[in-house]
């Protein structure tokens, strides 16, 4: 059951149960149809409610490559034409996919995990008897997912697989270059590995996490009320959330530069953007999903394209005009 209460001291609303796949699906078609939803569901409640189902993650974004997932759960890339590991005729229905440095982690519709690319550090060495995997996040040389049970599991590069003793049951996981960040169930952000920037110092009046991203040396929160967050290195503005922002039901950190898909469907970058990763394009439709490489970005839009744009030495955003992740 999820329970949102009305805040008293001021406007907004605040989540506090943690089962929201229903209403996660109801904002997905809300976007994908066009269509409002009237009453305080539509107008109140789902502009707050910025979770995403974390086994659902149809784009993934890496220096060569773009990936994505069509309704029926085959993968398509986009990118170097070079040999990259990943089987795009599986068997297995794929959910999510996350891209690292050099490897690619897939977790298909059944729960479970496999990784392909450059295994230097075990970053693709999945433990034996891991079970049901519901979320998983690539970093530059280490792999985190979350079990069906909440355990987080972590291999690789170990400086950024130091799992904090006593964590607990976990929802959701991001990682980036040399660190990993959880949110718990009770929804407290957790951040531990490299910390040479500050990307896991969790401000100590952060509220209750549904969302995070990753970047390079730096962290994103969405919280309960869709507000943003972001500490970390902010050489180049990555983590200057804009003021006028609004609530916020994604967010997605690549290299140096962050991108928020506000509740209305617009999509707003912000950070280092030399080649243009934070140049949303003009007249962009309404955006239901958005992943951030080290230097460009996609997006899905609510009629199932996907729209690239920034760095494109490697072909990663000649994503076809025709190409729809669904009809």
């Amino acid at each position: 059951m999820v329970i949102v209460r009305l805040e008293g001291r001021a406007p907004g609303f605040r989540v506090v149960g943690r089962d929201l796949h229903h209403l996660c699906l109801l904002i997905a078609h809300r976007n994908r149809t066009g269509q409002t939803t009237p009453g305080p569901c539509g107008e109140k409640i789902l502009q707050f409610l910025a979770v995403r189902n974390p086994s659902k993650c149809p784009l993934a974004a890496t220096s060569r490559w773009t990936w994505a997932i069509s309704s029926s759960g085959r993968l398509a890339c986009f990118g170097a034409a070079v040999d990259h590991g990943v089987p795009q005729n599986m068997v297995s229905p794929v959910s999510c996919i996350s891209a690292g440095l050099a490897h690619t982690c897939v977790l298909t519709q059944s729960g479970e995990l496999s990784c392909y690319g450059d295994n230097t550090v075990g970053q693709c060495n999945i433990p034996a008897n891991v079970g049901r995997v519901v979320a998983v996040a690539a970093g530059f040389y280490h792999t985190a997912a979350v079990k069906a049970c909440g355990e987080l599991i972590c291999f690789g590069a170990p400086s950024s697989c130091n799992v904090p003793p006593g964590l607990g049951p976990v929802t959701a996981v991001a990682a980036g270059q040399q660190h990993t960040c959880v949110v718990t169930t009770n929804g407290q952000l957790a951040c531990f590995g490299g910390n040479s920037r500050g990307q896991c110092e969790v401000p100590p009046n952060l509220g209750n996490v549904v969302a995070v991203a990753a970047g390079l040396s730096h962290t994103c929160a969405v919280q309960a009320d869709g507000s943003l967050v972001c500490f970390g290195q902010n050489e180049h503005g990555q983590c200057d959330v804009p003021a006028n922002l609004g609530p916020v039901t994604a967010v997605a950190a690549g290299f140096a530069h962050t991108c928020a898909l506000k509740a209305s469907g617009e999509l707003v970058c912000f950070g280092r953007s030399d080649s243009g990763q934070c140049s949303v394009p003009a007249g962009l439709d309404a955006v239901v999903a958005v992943a951030a490489g080290p230097h460009h970005t996609c997006a899905m839009t609510s009629h199932g394209y996907v729209v690239c744009f920034g760095d494109n030495r490697f072909g990663q955003c000649n994503v076809p005009a025709e190409f729809r992740l669904y009809a």
